[in-house]
């Protein structure tokens, strides 16, 4: 409820600025003037992040983390096949089938979907590879720039991937996925942290101890770091997975629209 009133509360900011700002300009056109209020209205959220950020950064510093000794780090001309791998990996994902549905446009969806969460991890944290072949795919992010605010999501260019998906997809995403980031930062407050955005193995290599093995070489750097790992899963046998490598249950929450039970699992420092 708080976020969808902030967002009403930034429109009308935009609007009002529109309303004040467009006589300078000479605006007529009902078109330009609803451009210029969103423009506006982008401005003011920008500037929002900008101040926020300036006021918490420093408070934890991020670590010049190692590079995992057995995975291959993925170099941006590879962020396509990275993005096939996720694909392939999630396509009978039960968030994933709830969130795109079964339209013909799911697997362009999905793709988009992978795109923009990559991009945003590969730009303020790390993707890897299992190894050149892609078998699997695991991008980490470290602590407050796991946050995707408005503003990285345009540096990066994840934006327009999230765009692709078309407006309603849009809307329907930025409701459904607003709790991840909420209870994520309640857990993880005033804490360094490594996060595993996402983590995935293509279809056919799946069973064959990929997945354990990246997030072994995950915890490895944590452990030399002292850093907690987060991540969230949507699947309860993923749960047990990941329990198996020390992850704990932090907090249980379920995605408005789709009804979507989600896990927000811990694994702490020395955590056996």
């Amino acid at each position: 409820m708080i976020l969808i009133l902030t967002k009403i509360a930034l429109y009308g900011l935009g609007v009002v600025g529109g309303r004040l700002v467009t006589p300078w300009f000479g605006v007529t056109s009902s078109w330009l003037n609803i451009l210029l209020n969103i423009s506006i209205t982008i401005g003011f959220i920008i500037l929002l992040e900008v101040i926020w950020s300036k006021i918490t950064t420093g408070r934890i510093k991020s670590l010049s983390l190692n590079e995992p000794e057995d995975l291959y780090k993925v170099d941006k001309s590879e962020l396509s096949k990275a993005i096939m791998v996720l694909s392939d990996s999630f396509k009978e994902d039960v968030l994933v089938k709830k969130l795109f549905g079964k339209s013909a446009d799911r697997r362009r969806d999905l793709t988009s979907f992978g795109e923009f969460l990559l991009k945003h991890c590969y730009m303020y944290g790390s993707v890897y590879a299992t190894s050149d072949k892609f078998e699997g795919v695991i991008a980490i992010i470290q602590g407050e720039n796991s946050n995707m605010t408005l503003w990285r999501m345009i540096r990066s260019g994840s934006i327009f991937a999230f765009l692709r998906m078309g407006i309603k997809v849009f809307i329907k995403m930025g409701t459904v996925m607003s709790p991840i980031d909420i209870v994520r930062r309640k857990q993880m407050k005033n804490r360094n942290f490594i996060y595993i955005q996402i983590i995935g193995v293509c279809h056919h290599n799946q069973g064959m101890g990929y997945g354990g093995m990246m997030l072994k070489q995950v915890i490895a750097i944590a452990e030399d770091f002292n850093l907690p790992l987060y991540l969230e899963t949507e699947t309860e046998s993923n749960v047990r997975f990941y329990e198996r490598y020390g992850f704990k249950i932090r907090e249980k929450m379920k995605l408005p629209l789709i009804n979507q039970e989600m896990w927000a699992m811990v694994r702490e420092v020395n955590e056996d």
